[in-house]
Protein backbone atom coordinates (compact mmCIF):
# COMPACT_ATOMS: atom_id res chain seq x y z
CA UNK A 1 0.00 0.00 0.00
CA UNK A 2 2.60 2.46 -0.77
CA UNK A 3 1.05 5.51 -2.11
CA UNK A 4 3.79 6.42 -4.72
CA UNK A 5 2.89 3.14 -6.75
CA UNK A 6 -0.94 3.50 -6.16
CA UNK A 7 -0.01 7.05 -7.66
CA UNK A 8 2.11 5.31 -10.89
CA UNK A 9 -0.66 3.32 -10.96
CA UNK A 10 -3.80 5.55 -10.89
CA UNK A 11 -1.95 8.10 -13.59
CA UNK A 12 0.05 5.73 -15.84
CA UNK A 13 -0.75 2.39 -15.95
CA UNK A 14 -4.44 2.23 -15.62
CA UNK A 15 -4.54 5.39 -18.64
CA UNK A 16 -2.29 3.75 -20.58
CA UNK A 17 -4.60 0.18 -20.92
CA UNK A 18 -7.12 2.68 -22.78
CA UNK A 19 -4.07 3.79 -25.48
CA UNK A 20 -3.08 0.38 -25.77
CA UNK A 21 -6.58 -0.85 -26.68
CA UNK A 22 -6.62 1.88 -29.02
CA UNK A 23 -3.89 1.08 -30.72
CA UNK A 24 -4.39 -2.84 -30.71
CA UNK A 25 -7.67 -1.71 -32.53
CA UNK A 26 -6.17 0.42 -35.24
CA UNK A 27 -3.76 -2.46 -36.07
CA UNK A 28 -0.63 -1.99 -37.98
CA UNK A 29 -0.63 -1.75 -41.77
CA UNK A 30 1.10 -4.50 -44.05
CA UNK A 31 1.69 -4.58 -47.14
CA UNK A 32 0.89 -8.21 -48.63
CA UNK A 33 1.77 -7.83 -52.55
CA UNK A 34 5.29 -6.30 -50.74
CA UNK A 35 5.61 -9.03 -48.53
CA UNK A 36 4.98 -11.17 -51.27
CA UNK A 37 7.72 -9.48 -53.40
CA UNK A 38 10.25 -9.89 -50.67
CA UNK A 39 9.52 -13.25 -49.88
CA UNK A 40 10.32 -14.19 -53.73
CA UNK A 41 13.58 -12.02 -53.78
CA UNK A 42 14.27 -13.36 -50.30
CA UNK A 43 13.77 -16.73 -51.73
CA UNK A 44 16.20 -16.57 -54.51
CA UNK A 45 18.79 -14.66 -52.81
CA UNK A 46 18.44 -17.63 -50.12
CA UNK A 47 18.60 -20.02 -53.43
CA UNK A 48 21.97 -18.16 -54.79
CA UNK A 49 23.80 -18.08 -51.87
CA UNK A 50 23.15 -21.82 -51.16
CA UNK A 51 24.60 -22.45 -54.82
CA UNK A 52 27.68 -20.91 -53.35
CA UNK A 53 27.66 -22.45 -50.47
CA UNK A 54 27.58 -26.07 -52.42
CA UNK A 55 30.20 -24.51 -54.91
CA UNK A 56 32.93 -23.38 -52.43
CA UNK A 57 32.03 -27.01 -50.47
CA UNK A 58 32.44 -28.52 -53.68
CA UNK A 59 29.50 -30.52 -53.03
CA UNK A 60 26.18 -30.57 -52.27
CA UNK A 61 25.15 -31.10 -48.68
CA UNK A 62 21.90 -30.03 -46.44
CA UNK A 63 23.32 -26.82 -45.18
CA UNK A 64 20.42 -26.66 -43.12
CA UNK A 65 21.68 -29.74 -40.71
CA UNK A 66 24.48 -28.70 -37.93
CA UNK A 67 25.98 -32.30 -38.29
CA UNK A 68 26.64 -31.73 -42.03
CA UNK A 69 27.85 -28.61 -41.70
CA UNK A 70 30.47 -29.55 -39.33
CA UNK A 71 31.43 -32.34 -41.13
CA UNK A 72 32.44 -29.98 -44.38
CA UNK A 73 33.87 -27.14 -42.07
CA UNK A 74 36.04 -29.08 -39.61
CA UNK A 75 36.28 -32.79 -41.21
CA UNK A 76 36.68 -31.86 -45.20
CA UNK A 77 37.96 -28.38 -44.54
CA UNK A 78 39.55 -28.06 -41.37
CA UNK A 79 39.04 -24.79 -41.12
CA UNK A 80 39.93 -25.39 -37.16
CA UNK A 81 41.94 -28.38 -36.06
CA UNK A 82 41.07 -27.68 -32.24
CA UNK A 83 37.13 -27.83 -33.31
CA UNK A 84 36.05 -31.28 -30.99
CA UNK A 85 32.97 -33.08 -31.69
CA UNK A 86 30.54 -33.08 -29.00
CA UNK A 87 28.72 -35.33 -27.15
CA UNK A 88 26.60 -36.49 -29.77
CA UNK A 89 29.41 -36.98 -31.73
CA UNK A 90 29.01 -33.78 -33.87
CA UNK A 91 30.91 -30.69 -34.28
CA UNK A 92 29.26 -27.26 -33.02
CA UNK A 93 27.96 -24.79 -35.95
CA UNK A 94 26.70 -22.31 -33.51
CA UNK A 95 26.93 -18.66 -34.42
CA UNK A 96 29.52 -18.43 -31.42
CA UNK A 97 31.38 -20.87 -32.86
CA UNK A 98 31.91 -20.10 -36.68
CA UNK A 99 31.79 -15.97 -36.22
CA UNK A 100 35.84 -16.26 -35.54
CA UNK A 101 36.08 -18.59 -38.68
CA UNK A 102 34.72 -16.03 -40.70
CA UNK A 103 38.14 -14.58 -41.64
CA UNK A 104 39.72 -17.97 -42.77
CA UNK A 105 37.25 -19.22 -45.56
CA UNK A 106 34.20 -17.85 -47.09
CA UNK A 107 32.06 -20.30 -46.65
CA UNK A 108 31.85 -19.74 -42.73
CA UNK A 109 30.58 -15.95 -44.25
CA UNK A 110 27.90 -17.87 -46.23
CA UNK A 111 26.50 -20.36 -44.21
CA UNK A 112 26.13 -18.06 -41.63
CA UNK A 113 24.12 -14.73 -44.56
CA UNK A 114 21.94 -18.10 -45.24
CA UNK A 115 21.11 -18.77 -41.71
CA UNK A 116 20.07 -15.21 -41.33
CA UNK A 117 18.41 -15.00 -44.30
CA UNK A 118 15.93 -18.52 -44.08
CA UNK A 119 15.47 -17.26 -40.06
CA UNK A 120 13.82 -13.79 -42.01
CA UNK A 121 11.62 -15.76 -44.34
CA UNK A 122 10.50 -18.39 -41.90
CA UNK A 123 10.11 -16.48 -38.92
CA UNK A 124 8.71 -13.46 -40.71
CA UNK A 125 8.09 -12.95 -44.17
CA UNK A 126 6.13 -16.43 -44.47
CA UNK A 127 4.12 -16.05 -41.28
CA UNK A 128 3.44 -12.05 -41.45
CA UNK A 129 0.87 -12.09 -44.19
CA UNK A 130 -1.04 -15.38 -41.74
CA UNK A 131 -1.71 -12.64 -38.90
CA UNK A 132 -3.36 -9.71 -41.34
CA UNK A 133 -6.95 -9.51 -40.89
CA UNK A 134 -9.06 -9.82 -43.64
CA UNK A 135 -11.46 -7.44 -42.72
CA UNK A 136 -9.17 -5.06 -42.07
CA UNK A 137 -6.29 -5.16 -44.08
CA UNK A 138 -3.81 -4.80 -40.93
CA UNK A 139 -2.53 -6.61 -38.14
CA UNK A 140 -3.85 -6.15 -34.73
CA UNK A 141 -0.94 -7.71 -32.12
CA UNK A 142 -1.44 -7.52 -28.65
CA UNK A 143 0.71 -5.09 -26.26
CA UNK A 144 1.64 -6.43 -22.93
CA UNK A 145 1.51 -4.05 -20.28
CA UNK A 146 2.78 -6.45 -17.44
CA UNK A 147 4.67 -9.43 -18.87
CA UNK A 148 8.07 -7.57 -18.90
CA UNK A 149 10.78 -7.56 -16.04
CA UNK A 150 11.78 -4.10 -16.83
CA UNK A 151 8.54 -2.72 -16.96
CA UNK A 152 8.69 -1.87 -20.96
CA UNK A 153 5.89 -3.12 -23.14
CA UNK A 154 5.70 -6.23 -25.18
CA UNK A 155 3.68 -7.48 -28.16
CA UNK A 156 2.48 -10.94 -29.22
CA UNK A 157 0.55 -12.58 -31.72
CA UNK A 158 2.80 -11.60 -33.72
CA UNK A 159 6.02 -10.26 -31.81
CA UNK A 160 6.12 -7.09 -33.74
CA UNK A 161 9.38 -6.07 -31.73
CA UNK A 162 11.88 -8.46 -33.07
CA UNK A 163 11.02 -7.55 -36.76
CA UNK A 164 15.02 -7.17 -37.55
CA UNK A 165 14.52 -3.25 -39.52
CA UNK A 166 17.96 -2.60 -38.50
CA UNK A 167 19.34 -4.95 -41.21
CA UNK A 168 18.86 -4.35 -44.83
CA UNK A 169 17.33 -7.05 -45.69
CA UNK A 170 15.08 -6.63 -42.28
CA UNK A 171 14.13 -3.48 -43.78
CA UNK A 172 11.83 -4.73 -46.46
CA UNK A 173 9.28 -5.96 -44.05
Amino acid sequence: SDPALWNLYREVELPLVNVLRDMEKAGVRFDLQMLHEAETALNEELEGIENEIYQLAGKEFNINSPAQVGEILFAELQLDEKAKRGRNGHFSTAEEVLLPLKEKHLIVTKILEQRELKKLISTYISVLPSYINPQTGKIHTTYNQTVTATGRLSSSNPNLQNLPVRTERGQLL
